[in-house]
C-alpha cells in the first residue's frame, strides 16, 4: 500500500500550492478582470444616466412643443374668427352700399317716370287745347248749322280719342 499513501505534508503542500496559486491568479488575473468589469459597469451606469437625462430633456421639449402647438391652434382659431367677423362686416357694408345704390337708382327711375308722365300729360293737354281752339274757330267761322256742329263735334271726339289711345 505504499503506492497510494497519503502523506499529510503532501496534502499541506498541495493546499499551500492551491492557496498561492489562488492568490497569484487573484492578483494578476481576477483583479484586472474585476477592474475591467467594474469600469464597464461604471460606463454602463454613466450611459444609462445620460440616456435618462436625454429622455427627460426630450420629454421637456415635447411638452414645450405641445404647448406651442396648442397656443398656435388657439391663435389660429382666434385669427379665423376675427377674419370671419371682418368678412361679415365687409359683406354687410357691401350689401348696405348696394342696397342704398339700388334704392337711389329706383328713386331716380321713379322720378324720371313721373316727369315723363307729367310731360306726356302736359303735351296731351296742349293738343287737347289746340283741338278745342281749332274746333271753336271752325264753329265761329261756320254758320250755326246743326249738321256742321255735329260734324265738328264728331271730329273733336275722334281726335281726342286718338290722343287718349296713344
Amino acid at each position: 500500500m505504499d503506492i497510494i499513501s497519503i502523506q499529510p505534508v503532501s496534502i499541506l503542500i498541495t493546499i499551500a500550492n492551491i492557496i498561492i496559486l489562488y492568490l497569484i491568479l487573484r492578483h494578476f488575473l481576477l483583479k484586472p478582470v474585476n477592474a475591467v468589469i467594474e469600469k464597464r459597469r461604471a460606463l454602463i451606469e454613466e450611459e444609462k444616466q445620460r440616456a435618462e437625462q436625454a429622455n427627460e430633456e426630450a420629454n421637456e421639449y415635447k411638452k414645450q412643443y405641445e404647448a406651442k402647438v396648442a397656443e398656435l391652434k388657439a391663435n389660429e382659431k382666434e385669427t379665423m374668427a376675427e377674419s370671419a367677423r371682418k368678412a361679415a362686416k365687409e359683406y354687410d357694408k357691401i350689401l348696405l352700399d348696394a342696397t342704398t345704390r339700388a334704392d337711389e337708382i329706383i328713386a331716380d327711375a321713379n322720378k324720371k317716370a313721373e316727369m315723363d308722365a307729367k310731360s306726356r300729360q302736359a303735351e296731351k293737354d296742349r293738343e287737347l287745347a289746340d283741338i278745342v281752339a281749332e274746333a271753336a274757330k271752325k264753329i265761329a267761322a261756320a254758320s250755326s248749322n246743326a249738321q256742321v256742329d255735329r260734324s265738328l263735334y264728331d271730329e273733336f271726339l275722334n281726335k281726342a280719342g286718338e290722343d287718349d289711345l296713344e
